[in-house]
């Protein structure tokens, strides 16, 4: 696949560990612990698609749009409220109880502004409104098929408990998404391990195995050699 086919993530340093960028139509796993950057990546996904003149969608199901914006604010500017006024970008709250009716708002979000790039945060929300194991893997299944129909590439956001030797909350997360960057909180202690990060897995695409320390700061979210 030719780099120019690829979509660029928007994190300086990432691009050059997967080829130029995802896989368009892709579904990707982003995971890590609480303060690992996962919503920072997101959101710097989303602002790099309106910087390249496509439309996003970022459905939140914890936190409100104001919360994202806000956030983001010190990385990217208050330019979402811009972006949003001229329906180039959606920031969509969904509450636990509408859960099931996820596959219907992301539809018609996308299709109203017609986006090419989408934000779950987090995907760990919507498979704790699965019944058991089997429902749950279903659904996340069909999920990210119906994706796939739109044509978005789309980040899905996964909580992982602190400590835990896991890449997802439930174990199947990645085994059905396209691709999978794991982020590592790291220790904000002097000598402590700094946060970092590693693809576990990108398919169709021949990624770099490493681990890889990353920084936040004004600017957002970047990869270090």
């Amino acid at each position: 696949m030719r780099q120019q086919d690829r979509v660029p993530t928007g994190i300086p340093g990432l691009d050059d560990l997967i080829e130029g960028g995802f896989v368009p139509g892709s579904a990707i796993l982003v995971t890590g612990e609480a303060g690992s950057g996962k919503t920072i990546l997101g959101t710097q996904f989303l602002w790099n698609a309106l910087c390249l003149g496509e439309n996003g969608v970022y459905i939140t199901l914890q936190q409100t749009p104001d919360d994202i914006i806000n956030d983001a604010a010190p990385f990217v500017g208050k330019d979402f409220d811009f972006a949003i006024k001229h329906k180039q970008c959606k920031i969509v709250f969904v509450p636990f109880q509408d859960i099931k009716k996820l596959y219907e708002i992301i539809v018609s979000s996308v299709q109203e502004i017609n986006a090419k790039r989408l934000v779950i945060d987090s995907i760990t929300m919507f498979c704790e409104a699965a019944s058991n194991m089997f429902e749950m893997r279903h659904m996340l299944n069909k999920l990210i098929i119906d994706l796939k129909k739109l044509g978005v590439t789309t980040i899905m956001i996964s909580e992982i408990p602190e400590g835990s030797n896991r890449i997802s909350r439930y174990g199947i997360e990645e085994f059905m998404a396209d691709g999978v960057i794991v982020l590592n909180a790291g220790v904000e202690i002097v000598g402590g391990k700094p946060r970092s990060l590693y693809i576990k897995k990108m398919r169709r695409t021949k990624h770099d195995m490493n681990l890889h320390p990353i920084e936040i700061t004004e600017k957002g979210m970047r990869v270090l050699k």
